[in-house]
């Protein structure tokens, strides 16, 4: 669902998915409060419940990629803006971040308390 108020209402655990693939994972309340992947960062941010009052609601720049031909590497650095050379260069894998916590993004170091 695109719709992050039911999802935190509803769901224990959630996985939020770009261009078909999990890019983050974990309990409802660790992801949608502190996300890690910048798809999930975006997303949430560009909701109103990631807006505060009175402030913009944020949009992730750029196009969602063609399906039938994703880029290599991470499907989402050409919308990254913390995007490097090796994020273009391999998909990257689902790693642990935290205790039932894992994050898809080569940025990530999954050292969390």
């Amino acid at each position: 669902t695109h719709d992050v108020g039911v999802a935190a209402e509803i769901a224990d655990r959630v996985a939020v998915m770009y261009a078909g693939r999990i890019v983050e994972t974990g309990t409802a309340a660790e992801v949608l409060k502190t996300p890690a992947h910048p798809y999930a960062r975006g997303l949430l941010a560009s909701t109103i419940h990631g807006a505060k009052r009175g402030e913009a609601i944020s949009a992730i720049p750029g196009m969602p990629p063609d399906l039938a031909a994703l880029p290599p590497g991470c499907a989402f650095a050409p919308r990254c803006a913390l995007a490097e050379d090796r994020c273009r260069a391999a998909k990257p894998e689902l790693r642990a971040h935290g205790a039932g916590r894992a994050v898809a993004c080569v940025r990530e170091t999954g050292a969390r308390p």
